[in-house]
């Protein structure tokens, strides 16, 4: 089947499926090119813009909708996750369209059978693209238990249905993948207030930068701000019921991530669009927004890192010649690969060590425990000889080694390579920014 191979990677990692089977059938249509590649969460994010418009039409009417759209498109987090060959943007237009559901069915009570039956879809996929997505529906039922409570039934009977698609096909996987979290997520941290102003940055932007006009505006005016806070509780109240449980949960074990915000981004966006009601015309304040969010982009924009994936693969491309060794220490294999593919015009050796990191593609596995090294000393010294061979029928071999993320396992390696090659110091490259690697020793 199209999906085997992509169902089978994530089993082995701890993501459900959904995002990377529409990236499949996206890229069969549209290509493997980076630019192919980063358009699906492109299109999800401008229909997240609009499915937000509409949302908040339900709440506001048209006097803030337009703001809040814009509040939102302009989220440093919402362009960060548009960029990403990942699940965040579909996480967020799922997120929108589920609360734009709720809202229709149980709020305004518009309660046509086939808007409930697109409440249990909607819901259904999202359990399928992040568990963070469980945050969310979480937010809804304590929301529902106790400050709306109407048609409560009909809640109940479609949030089960809601989970029945992923307990049954997924949630196998699931209790599985557990065995793993720990490995899987090693590298999120305990949130302190540095993850709250990172947040609140991250949904904000350039809306922070006017700030100060609207507490001016408010003082001139003799607007009570808290008063705009009190008129339409919904957002600020599911916005609190959908973060501050990972956030709480994290203190303990640490599941949640700046990034995974995005699930009440849409809410921090309707939170904050009525402070902003009185402060000018209804076109002005969106289109400043956006112009400041346009010039933010342009002047701040990082340049490509010397370490990269793109760059990294362009040094390999320059650097190496046909049958020389690649060996990958961390989790730079697979991005990596993806820009070898696209100009491919060396023919390498490239090993991943220990074999462990291949067997998943988001996150290292369990190479650290001192109960394997044993094992990976073993690993280490068949890789050597294996390459030592190699040379024997190709003398000018040279071994690129991509390393520094586990200095532990990687000295089993180096050790190992300095007794049988000859280190080429001018030739070895450092690097300071980047997450997976910090130095590339060259060794013939």
């Amino acid at each position: 089947m199209l999906s085997d191979n992509v169902i089978s990677a994530l089993k082995a990692d701890v993501h459900p499926p959904l995002y990377f089977l529409l990236l499949k059938v996206w890229v069969s249509l549209f290509g493997h090119n980076e630019r192919a590649v980063r358009s699906l969460s492109g299109l999800f994010y401008v229909l997240a813009v609009l499915a937000l418009y509409s949302l908040a039409r339900e709440l506001y009417g048209d006097e803030l909708a337009l703001l809040s759209a814009a509040v939102y498109a302009c989220s440093p987090l919402a362009i960060l996750s548009a960029q990403f060959a990942r699940m965040y943007a579909l996480l967020s237009i799922l997120s929108i369209v589920s609360t734009l559901l709720y809202v229709q069915f149980w709020i305004k009570g518009r309660t046509n059978p086939w808007r409930l039956a697109a409440f249990v879809v909607v819901n259904a996929l999202g359990t399928f693209t992040h568990i963070a997505f469980f945050f969310a529906l979480f937010g809804q039922i304590v929301f529902h238990l106790f400050y709306q409570r109407t048609r409560f039934k009909k809640f109940v009977v479609a949030i089960c249905l809601s989970g029945i698609p992923y307990l049954l096909l997924w949630a196998p996987v699931f209790l599985r993948q557990l065995g793993t979290s720990g490995e899987a997520v090693a590298w999120v941290k305990r949130p302190r207030l540095s993850m709250l102003s990172d947040i609140l940055f991250l949904y904000g932007g350039v809306i922070w930068l006017v700030l100060p006009v609207l507490l001016y505006v408010a003082w001139r005016r003799r607007i009570k701000l808290w008063n705009e806070a009190r008129s339409q509780p919904l957002p600020f109240l599911l916005l609190a019921l959908t973060i501050f449980p990972p956030l709480l949960i994290s203190i303990i074990k640490p599941v949640f991530n700046s990034r995974l915000a995005i699930v009440g981004l849409h809410l921090f966006a309707l939170g904050v669009a009525p402070f902003f009601r009185h402060m000018t015309a209804k076109y002005v304040l969106p289109f400043v927004l956006v112009l400041l969010t346009g010039a933010f982009i342009v002047t701040v924009r990082p340049t490509s890192e010397a370490c990269d994936n793109r760059s990294l693969s362009t040094y390999l491309i320059q650097n190496t010649r046909d049958n020389d060794v690649v060996i990958f220490t961390s989790l730079t294999r697979m991005p990596i690969d993806y820009y070898l593919g696209q100009t491919r015009s060396r023919n390498l050796f490239e090993v991943s060590f220990p074999s462990e990191i291949d067997r998943h593609p988001g996150y290292v596995g369990r190479i650290t425990e001192p109960s394997r090294r044993a094992e990976f000393e073993a690993e280490a010294r068949d890789l050597v000889t294996k390459i030592r061979a190699m040379q024997k029928e190709n003398p000018g071999l040279r071994v690129f080694y991509l390393h520094g993320f586990n200095p532990e396992m990687d000295e089993l390696l180096e050790r190992l390579l300095k007794e049988e090659f000859e280190l080429l110091p001018d030739q070895e490259v450092h690097c300071t920014d980047a997450p997976y690697l910090k130095t590339i020793s060259v060794y013939r």
